[in-house]
């Protein structure tokens, strides 16, 4: 397989997971009640915590959306942690600042376990993710939350490196699980222009490509 295929067939299964909104439910501390006065049963479609001065602290309910949630609240009556289920059943826990905007973010989605961490504009700025078949990856974005660099581990332990501009990626690196490395150099428009490949007897190869992604040269 040439570097341009290899590049062309990588695809970032982890993408969907790298970016995903803050979870709009949060996370509780259980704690110790009198299980002989307790009532058997409690049925409600809210519960709301208070402290002694009547401020909401904590709450629990379901949302017009269908996520079951907690929230607590800092003292001032901001949001500040949350644990949430959708209705697909995928589960989230949000983190966030004084100003009530999600920071951090892990969640369970479409089977891919992902952490997110986000600016104080609650802007995404990197990723983890784990996808069922074993793929991992991590995703680093700019200020404007665009996916800048990224590391895929496929499944079979080969890494891929990319590093992209605002709109496409422009540098790969890879190593194929039976160690041939590769560099590929997209232009603007995302398509390879120059590669450098060892193969598995050793022996290197330099390829330049024209505006199509068509071979035009290659040394040797």
């Amino acid at each position: 397989m040439t570097i341009k295929e290899r590049f062309g067939l990588v695809t970032l299964t982890l993408a969907a997971a790298f970016v995903g909104g803050s979870v709009s439910g949060h996370i509780f501390a259980a704690r110790a009640v009198d299980a002989a006065n307790a009532p058997r049963m409690i049925t409600a479609q809210k519960f709301m915590l208070v402290d002694s001065h009547g401020k909401t602290r904590g709450e629990f309910n379901v949302t017009s959306k269908g996520v079951a949630q907690i929230a607590v609240f800092d003292g001032t009556g901001t949001l500040r942690a949350g644990l949430g289920v959708g209705t697909d059943g995928a589960p989230a826990l949000g983190i966030y600042g004084h100003d009530g905007k999600p920071r951090a973010e892990v969640g369970l989605t479409n089977s891919v376990a992902r952490i997110v961490l986000f600016d104080a504009n609650a802007t995404a700025q990197a990723s983890l993710g784990v996808a069922p078949d074993g793929q991992s990856g991590l995703g680093l974005m700019d200020k404007a939350g665009n996916p800048r660099a990224s590391i895929i581990v496929q499944p079979d332990g080969s890494p891929t490196l990319r590093l992209a501009d605002a709109q496409h990626g422009r540098i790969g690196m890879d190593l194929t699980p039976d160690g041939r490395p590769g560099l590929a150099l997209l232009g603007a428009d995302g398509k390879t222009r120059a590669s450098l490949t060892v193969d598995g007897d050793g022996v290197g190869a330099l390829t330049l490509f024209d505006a199509a992604g068509n071979p035009i040269n290659s040394v040797p």
